[in-house]
């Protein structure tokens, strides 16, 4: 069990990445409690914080329920056109705005890997 430092330190290190993600990673809140938001949800790891950004990933509840549909944040990371709206943007962007399926993105990221 980490101590109530190491808690601290890991909530600080959370709310630095989200911080120099902006606002679209604090969705109006302030770093640390966004971090909260993220430490609750089981990310305290702020590198893994770090590639949910990077996958456009930014929250989150939509982050743990990717994780938790078998998704990696590289996995959520692949561009696409699939989805309701034709655009292109990252599985993961896609997925928590409502635009995609978990099931298509499935779909997606099995394809990625047998093509590869």
């Amino acid at each position: 069990m980490p101590s109530m430092n190491e808690e601290d330190s890991d909530l600080r290190a959370v709310a630095e990445v989200l911080a120099r993600h902006g606002e679209t990673a604090l969705g109006g809140r302030t770093p640390e409690e966004a971090a909260r938001l993220w430490t609750a949800a089981g990310f305290d790891d702020p590198d893994e914080v770090e590639e949910w950004l990077a996958a456009r990933c930014f929250d989150a509840a939509s982050a743990l329920a990717v994780e938790r549909a078998g998704l990696t944040p590289r996995q959520a990371a692949t561009r696409t056109k699939a989805g309701t709206h034709a655009y292109e943007d990252t599985i993961a962007y896609k997925l928590s705005r409502g635009q995609l399926t978990f099931d298509e993105a499935r779909r997606i990221v099995t394809r990625d890997f047998w093509d590869s």
